[in-house]
């Protein structure tokens, strides 16, 4: 049994169950002429959503703003399916990055922006991420859209390899580095007049949760991503000031840490910069 915690459709609801644990929860109709604190029947529930923390909570309602509500639930379970089959654990950002990947790629493809990678080599050097990524390329094209190219299977196969799940040793020391290191990010936005408004909050929070979970999984042991860093000058040629910014950002976050091994993270940090520029 669930309690209703916020009925986000007729047929989706944040929940919570007798030890107070957080859920999505989807049915047919299973918020029909419900409130908040009416019980949900288990046996009309069609699928659960578990939310393991406030942050869990926080990243589904964040990419409820401006994210349609079925790109979150079949990217969540796309996560789920995969990670448990394949025995492969992912940080908890995944769930925001690849959502929001899946969701613009969708919008570029529409408005004839797509913007191919040719990223080949990764089927030889992650072979797991990507078949996993192949997998879940079927399912988005099943129920998004079918007009998602091949091109999408490297993509998101970066995105399962940047969010594989390693322990992390010392966090509240990588929390008060990774809120040093914003700080600095801040200030930095706002010396080329990029600040948190109303109309960019939700693209300026997610760039700093990316940064947040990169600063706090710094110290895994994984190789540098090449054809990352192959992609560099298509970034650089293609958006130059977001690249600028984005390589200032890396340099503080070098500096603060004293890491300099994932020089491709630029890559990512350019693309967020970009939709706030």
């Amino acid at each position: 049994m669930y309690r209703i915690v916020q009925a986000l459709n007729n047929n989706v609801a944040l929940v919570k169950n007798k030890y107070g644990e957080q859920a999505v929860v989807m049915g047919l109709g299973i918020t029909y002429k419900k409130s908040k604190g009416d019980l949900i029947v288990s046996d009309k529930i069609e699928k659960v959503f578990s939310l393991k923390s406030s942050e869990s909570k926080e990243n589904f309602l964040t990419l409820l703003r401006d994210i349609p509500l079925d790109f979150i639930t079949v990217t969540y379970d796309v996560i789920d399916s995969l990670s448990s089959k394949y025995h492969y654990p992912v940080q908890e950002y995944l769930y925001v990055t690849l959502t929001d990947h899946i969701y613009c790629s969708y919008k570029a493809i529409l408005d004839n922006t797509y913007q191919k990678s040719d990223i080949c080599q990764l089927s030889q050097e992650y072979q797991e991420e990507y078949q996993m990524a192949t997998e879940a390329l079927a399912i988005f094209r099943s129920q998004l859209l079918a007009d998602f190219p091949d091109d999408e299977i490297g993509k998101i196969a970066l995105h399962f390899i940047n969010a594989k799940s390693l322990k992390v040793d010392d966090k509240k020391l990588k929390v008060r580095t990774a809120k040093t290191i914003l700080e600095q990010v801040q200030k930095i936005l706002e010396q080329y007049d990029i600040k948190r408004t109303k109309t960019n909050v939700n693209f300026y929070d997610r760039l700093m949760v990316h940064l947040t979970y990169f600063i706090e999984y710094l110290d895994r042991s994984r190789d540098d991503n090449l054809s990352l860093l192959e992609m560099e000058d298509q970034i650089k040629q293609t958006y130059p000031k977001a690249y600028q910014i984005a390589d200032e950002i890396y340099r503080i976050i070098t500096t603060e840490t004293g890491i300099d091994n994932y020089r491709s993270e630029r890559f990512y940090i350019a693309l967020h910069i970009q939709r706030l520029l």
